[in-house]
């Protein structure tokens, strides 16, 4: 069985919790002890997060990813935002029963920050999930901490982490970790990451090598499967036909059996509809490259949505993601992947030959 080097998380969504089904396989297998770097776009970043803090074994790995609250992601409440007075409390249910508050303060944020939700809750859920890894207390722990065993509990190396977010400011890809943006907060870079346009609120950071601060989206609008960002000699020596032999890709599709979209009738309706357009063609892109993909494990989403986030670990949803990571995993590993079955499969998705 090969070994791998590198391993890179396509976004998809709260559908990422497949990508967990699919570690254990890998850990199972023990192809984990080889595994030296990890990216990720979106949902993809926060499943190589937890693969980079380097976790003992697929339990631990299971229980952080388990602690995420799908349900609190997209927040009316912003960072920091307190609640207030037990009048205002009160008026703030009334008019929250009413539709009114949640439009005022989801308008405002939409204006003002471009975005209408806030990603606060899950920006502080990865700051404490990566504080729980460090011996040495900060207030933000960088790319650079990552690299720094001597900080890290049990001074136990992580590995190397790598995350894409879109500079909407100059219309490009950026490329987050130790080589690129040593001192950038990690948390921050996978906030940015999974930070669907017009959906989350927008972020700003300053590139090292800029004059000024750029506004960022998600990974996913220019590079939502960054699987080639590894395809160079010093990620791996099995370079072959300027593939990386040594990257897996992780890459989850639109069942093409399950999917039914949900009809475009409210605003958030349409920007889910909007941004799952943009991923398409760059689906296509990856389907179209056959060296690409046979170095891919591609997982069936089920028919979930992107955006179904009233999902939990008791969820029936949940233990089918968890499943459909897992089986598709052990099919690709165990040399049962037919890649021409899949493809003729995807393609119903798309109404036509890719």
């Amino acid at each position: 069985m090969a070994s791998y080097k590198n391993l890179v998380f396509k976004g998809g969504g709260v559908r990422g919790i497949a990508y967990v089904g699919a570690l254990r396989c890998l850990y199972e297998k023990g192809l984990m002890r080889s595994v030296e770097r990890v990216a990720g776009t979106s949902a993809g970043a926060i499943t190589a997060t937890l693969v980079a803090l380097h976790p003992d074994d697929f339990a631990s790995l299971k229980a952080e990813a388990d602690s995420l609250d799908y349900a609190r992601i997209p927040s009316e409440r912003g960072e920091g935002e307190k609640e207030g007075s037990q009048g205002l409390e009160k008026d703030r249910r009334m008019l929250q029963s009413l539709g009114i508050f949640k439009s005022i303060r989801c308008t405002t944020r939409l204006l003002q920050d471009k975005g209408w939700y806030s990603s606060g809750y899950l920006y502080s859920w990865m700051k404490a999930l990566i504080a729980r890894r460090f011996a040495v207390a900060k207030e933000a722990y960088t790319f650079s901490d990552f690299q720094n065993p001597a900080i890290h509990k049990d001074e136990k190396p992580f590995l190397d982490l790598f995350i894409t977010g879109t500079d909407i400011s100059n219309r490009t890809v950026r490329v987050f970790s130790f080589e690129t943006t040593p001192d950038m907060e990690v948390a921050k870079a996978v906030t940015i990451s999974m930070s669907i346009p017009l959906y989350f609120e927008a972020r700003s950071y300053q590139y090292p090598g800029t004059d000024s601060p750029q506004v960022y989206a998600d990974g996913g609008v220019m590079w939502n499967y960054p699987r080639g960002l590894f395809d160079d000699r010093k990620y791996g020596r099995r370079i072959v036909g300027g593939i990386n032999e040594e990257t897996l890709g992780f890459f989850l599709y639109a069942s093409p059996e399950s999917t039914r979209y949900k009809e475009v009738r409210g605003f958030l309706d349409y920007i889910g509809a909007l941004f799952e357009s943009l991923l398409l063609e760059q689906e296509r892109t990856v389907l179209r490259d056959e060296r690409q993909s046979r170095h891919t494990i591609f997982i069936d989403d089920l028919g979930v949505p992107q955006t179904q986030f009233e999902i939990g670990p008791s969820c029936p949803e949940y233990a089918k993601l968890m499943g459909s990571g897992y089986a598709a995993a052990e099919a690709f590993l165990g040399k049962r992947f037919n890649f021409a079955l899949l493809l003729r499969r995807i393609q119903k998705r798309f109404g036509r030959k890719l």
